[in-house]
């Protein structure tokens, strides 16, 4: 048998184990400290230059303010100024129109890096990767003069280009033929659109909220509570506008306080709508904007989705019901954008295709189109390499189980490649939306600094620009900055919440 020891433990002295603790505490605190002296030059220089700026753009918002020597204190009357600017809120529309075009012109870059990363022969790969990069050592400044030069109205690349290929025959035969399909669509929008949806807006919305309502994925005896405090939050602005008469005078401090309430009001709405809560404050600033004459239709239209939405939901459930919401309300989606871009945009003849030399960036009807082709073909050197970079982490092995399951090269695209890099393709949608929403160097350039012809051209911050340096008005610039800054923040809470990964 073992001899147990009985002597006793022995015991270590209190003082040994504090030094050996102090001795810790005093190689962890010297190598915190050291890469705290590695990190604090960075720190500082964001701190000074970049954090310190904003926070003074943000001071300033409540300040009339002239560099260098006028400065009064007056709280929120740029903000509300801002607000009942209509040249501010109508610079949002080119804003909007250039997003939806920039959903389309991300798919050339997509595509390239796609067929870059498909290359077999890796030497052709790095030489075509090497000529993606030498465009990023132009000055963005010539590329802008390249551009305004390419739309000259007697020796621009653009012209001649169209004239050699008989485009300018197409664009002079659309300019009659376009007004007068405006005018076929105008009854059709008028007398059917118009008095059933309130306008191509109120069907647009209408389709958005069917859209939204069909994330929702339970369908418990909570959702009548649900829907209560929806159209609760829906129909406040309507009673709103029959006690106080908001739309008699917008810009009364009484509106922009019932207004802050209305918002808070539809993020609470807005939490208890599982799936799509994110999107619903959004959908019902839109029904706002979009119905503000007729207040009454947006708890109609609410009350219509919820409808339909029980409808659907008592003969099918989440799975089967939501390809017949996706059905309606891409139909409603689909033939409202049909209708704005068919009878709304072309409506009159211009006029500027007959002689071959129309002046894209003279005539107020060509200064938008100019604007959307720029860049053509719309393939840039940053996204392609954060595309391809996506790419490049696919394994190989998913696209042998894809080839043995009989996946075409073209359906490789939509269920192996586009899927895996989503992120990739989040990360150049905030940067793309970031960029549409501030960038007004390009505007600056080729309209100057009052947006072009009509002020056709102008976007927010083109229109912060000319508040702050041309009219000297610097304190509401910073507010509009500010609006701006809160528009853009929301977008990419957005965006983070429904362009996800899905592996």
């Amino acid at each position: 048998m073992p001899i147990q020891s009985k002597l006793p433990p022995v015991a270590v002295p209190a003082a040994h184990n504090k030094g050996q603790l102090r001795a810790k505490l005093f190689q962890k605190s010297k190598l915190f400290l050291a890469l705290y002296l590695l990190v604090l030059p960075t720190s500082l220089s964001l701190l000074i230059f970049s954090y310190y700026p904003k926070f003074d753009v943000f001071l300033m918002s409540f300040f009339r303010w002239q560099p260098p020597t006028v400065e009064e204190f007056i709280g929120l009357r740029n903000f509300k100024e801002a607000f009942s600017d209509p040249m501010f809120w109508q610079s949002f529309k080119l804003v909007g129109i250039l997003l939806v075009a920039n959903l389309f012109k991300l798919w050339p870059g997509i595509l390239a890096a796609i067929a870059l990363n498909r290359l077999k022969n890796d030497r052709l790969r790095y030489y075509i990767q090497v000529c993606f990069v030498i465009p990023m050592i132009i000055p963005g400044m010539v590329f802008l003069l390249i551009w305004k030069n390419f739309y000259d109205p007697d020796f621009g690349l653009v012209n001649r280009f169209l004239n050699m290929t008989g485009g300018m025959h197409l664009l002079n035969w659309m300019d009659s033929a376009m007004p007068k399909l405006s005018a076929t669509l105008a009854p059709i929008q008028n007398g059917v659109i118009g008095p059933i949806f309130g306008g191509l807006g109120g069907l647009i919305i209408l389709g958005a909220f069917i859209f939204a309502i069909s994330k929702r994925k339970q369908h418990d005896a909570s959702r009548w509570g649900d829907y209560i405090v929806l159209l609760v939050g829906a129909s406040l602005l309507p009673l709103a506008n029959a006690i106080l008469g908001l739309q008699a005078d917008p810009t009364d401090l009484k509106v922009l306080i019932f207004a802050i309430s209305v918002l808070l009001w539809m993020f609470v709405c807005a939490c208890r709508m599982q799936g799509a809560w994110i999107a619903w404050p959004f959908l019902l600033l839109g029904g706002i904007g979009v119905f503000w004459q007729e207040m009454w239709r947006l708890p109609l239209a609410m009350l219509i989705t919820l409808g339909l939405f029980e409808l659907l939901r008592m003969k099918k459930d989440e799975y089967t019901s939501r390809p017949y919401f996706q059905a309606i309300a891409g139909c409603m989606l689909g033939v409202g954008i049909l209708f704005i871009f068919l009878a709304n945009i072309w409506t009159q003849p211009n006029g500027q295709f007959a002689n071959g030399t129309p002046a894209w960036l003279g005539n107020k009807d060509l200064v938008i189109p100019a604007i959307l082709f720029w860049g053509f073909p719309w393939v840039g050197t940053v996204g392609v390499l954060i595309y391809l970079s996506g790419l490049q982490n696919i394994s190989q092995d998913v696209y042998e189980a894809a080839e043995l399951d009989g996946v075409s090269p073209l359906g490789m695209i939509t269920k192996i490649e586009l899927p895996l890099i989503m992120t990739q393709v989040r990360i150049n949608l905030i940067f793309m939306t970031i960029a549409t929403l501030t960038t007004y160097e390009i505007f600056l350039i080729l309209l100057g600094p009052d947006g072009g012809p009509g002020g056709k051209g102008m976007v927010p911050g083109l229109y912060m620009f000319s508040a702050a340096f041309t009219e000297g008005r610097f304190g509401y610039a910073c507010a509009l900055g500010m609006v701006l800054f809160v528009i853009i923040l929301l977008l990419t809470i957005v965006y983070q919440k429904y362009v996800k990964v899905d592996k």
